[in-house]
């Protein structure tokens, strides 16, 4: 996550320096780290679920806080990482015109809305401080990338786009 995005925008541009990034970055996780609980395990939701339950049974459980911190965190942040490294690659490819990256970011802006109340919701659950801080940072870093993804699209589109297609609308890369 980040890499993509920090990397064209520190060779490209002079928008952030690599120094900025190490700061916003270090300060976001302090923060996160101050205002997360200590581990004080959340008795009210914290139940087993069986291994024999459906999909739906998961994302229920996973937003109602029922899961294990690690089962709420790594499955939806590998799905989304390897979403993101595949639009990418299609865009470097020139498959993919702006609204079709746009597109992709907004069917995943839900999915990212319900993680992170997953996420926050599951480090009550038996999760020591410290990795309930990476795991509520980590979802934090998820809207930075979405920030500076938009930001990409609206004021530096031909970083990423190929701007002499005949599919980009007129004003996509102005």
């Amino acid at each position: 996550m980040l890499i993509n995005v920090l990397t064209a925008l520190f060779t490209f541009t002079h928008l952030i320096n690599p120094w900025e990034v190490i700061l916003i970055l270090l300060a976001t996780a302090y923060i996160v780290y101050l205002l997360t609980p200590s581990s004080a395990p959340n008795t009210d939701y914290a139940i087993d679920i069986p291994s024999d339950t459906s999909i739906y049974m998961y994302l229920l459980s996973a937003w109602l806080g029922r899961l294990p911190l690690i089962q709420a965190l790594l499955p939806f942040y590998i799905i989304l990482n390897s979403v993101l490294f595949y639009i990418d690659y299609r865009v470097a490819n020139a498959s993919y015109t702006i609204a079709s990256w746009v597109t992709m970011h907004i069917i995943f802006a839900i999915p990212i809305l319900w993680w992170t109340v997953a996420v926050w919701r599951c480090s009550n659950n038996k999760a020591t401080r410290p990795w309930a801080s990476a795991a509520r940072f980590i979802t934090i870093t998820v809207y930075y990338e979405y920030l500076l993804r938009f930001i990409i699209r609206y004021y530096y589109p031909k970083i990423w786009f190929n701007c002499q297609q005949l599919m980009i609308e007129f004003g996509d890369c102005f």
